[in-house]
């Protein structure tokens, strides 16, 4: 599983909006109406046999340790500031291996992320909202921006949603090196005596709708199709791929990528204090992958204070065409790969989350706390822990 792919997390103090100042009848004096502010920290765990970084066997063991803060400032007239950043340190013996040479630099990288969204409400039932920031690492950076639109009925049983975002990225090695500026690209160490690309940005665009429908007292679907589009280097640099004749080459795939899905959830009250969302997820790309998901996660209310929800997800994948194990690929193919991220397989995820939120009195300050471990395995024997913690705090 590549690092993209990981769970992201972080720490770091965010800002405060400063409140307007009176100036005669020209300027109207603003108060925050409430604070939502959270930390959370992630700890993922990874071991495995078909690691891409060494074309397709090989240890794939990953440890990423990443804590995270967000806040979510609420204004009285309709308008809110999101705001989330975090570091992923991470420990790859993967990567590593880009030299072969254990326990080097590569063995451990640090990721930084930073989202600022911000919206308003331009009429009772009607949204708008902009977003950007980034994330950087050693031979990453990635600058996304993003614009959305909510429209809801007057009842509010139903709302419609449009989000356009795109990522802008550079994939470089150089910007947490000592000059702090982009070098060049990185290859395994064997084949650094070729320039394998002339590419090396990557541009991504995302069209996300959502419709959703309150049908009764008891149910709630929704539906959320979504297109994209990729253009630039879509192949990982330091991936090797080998080939049955004994010769050895950088993984190759297509400069443009198409990626159609969607996902229908519908929640349940079933009575008593038990919730069931249920998840369906369907899709396609232009790389000849595609995929079913089936998850469900139960919501039990054990007391006012307490809630239990065990989770179960299910996802069956159709490989790439591009893709073939260690060797299997002949001299002759256009575009090949090793990574067993686009290999045929079935994933399954088990998890239970522990939600406790005690009951706050008038005036003083609202905390919840979350508490959750799963377990990913996939068919291909890769096999992933997560551990996760969250405290929110509202004033």
């Amino acid at each position: 599983m590549k690092r993209n792919f990981i769970l992201a997390g972080s720490f770091a103090l965010l800002f405060m909006v400063a409140n307007a100042q009176k100036s005669e009848s020209v300027f109207k004096k603003e108060y925050v109406k409430k604070t939502e502010i959270e930390f959370l920290y992630n700890h993922y765990m990874q071991d495995g046999n078909n690691s891409a970084v060494t074309g397709g066997i090989g240890t794939e063991r990953l440890t990423v340790v990443a804590p995270q803060i967000s806040a979510l400032h609420i204004y009285r007239n309709g308008r809110t500031l999101f705001t989330k950043l975090g570091i992923d340190v991470i420990t790859s013996a993967s990567t590593d291996n880009i030299d072969f040479i254990k326990s080097s630099a590569s063995v451990r990288d640090a990721r930084t992320h930073l989202d600022v969204v911000y919206s308003r409400q331009i009429k009772d039932n009607v949204a708008v909202s902009f977003g950007g920031g980034f994330s950087i690492e050693s031979d990453y950076l990635s600058l996304p921006l993003n614009a959305g639109l909510s429209i809801s009925d007057k009842k509010g049983l139903r709302t419609f949603g449009i989000d356009f975002q795109s990522y802008f990225d550079d994939l470089r090695w150089g910007r947490l090196s000592p000059s702090f500026a982009p070098e060049k690209l990185i290859y395994p160490v064997e084949l650094r005596t070729k320039r394998w690309f002339n590419e090396y940005k990557r541009n991504s665009y995302n069209l996300r709708l959502s419709i959703t429908q309150v049908l009764n007292k008891r149910n709630r679907i929704g539906f959320y199709p979504e297109l994209s589009y990729q253009q630039g280097l879509l192949s990982t640099p330091f991936h090797r791929v080998y080939f049955n004749d004994g010769s050895l080459r950088v993984e190759n795939l297509p400069n443009q990528r198409w990626k159609a899905s969607i996902g229908i959830k519908l929640n349940t009250f079933v009575g008593g204090r038990t919730i069931l969302k249920n998840t369906v997820d369907l899709y396609a790309d232009s790389f000849s992958v595609r995929s079913i998901g089936l998850e469900n996660e139960t919501s039990i209310k054990v007391t006012r204070t307490l809630v239990l929800a065990p989770l179960v997800r299910y996802y069956v994948q159709q490989g790439s065409s591009y893709f073939a194990a260690y060797k299997a690929h002949t001299p002759d193919e256009e575009f090949y790969t090793s990574d067993y991220d686009l290999s045929t397989m079935t994933t399954r995820k088990i998890g239970l989350a522990i939600r406790y939120k005690p009951i706050a009195r008038e005036g003083k300050q609202k905390k919840g706390i979350e508490i959750s471990y799963s377990t990913f395995r996939r068919s291909n024997g890769l096999e992933a822990h997560i551990i996760s913690c969250s405290i929110k705090c509202t004033k």
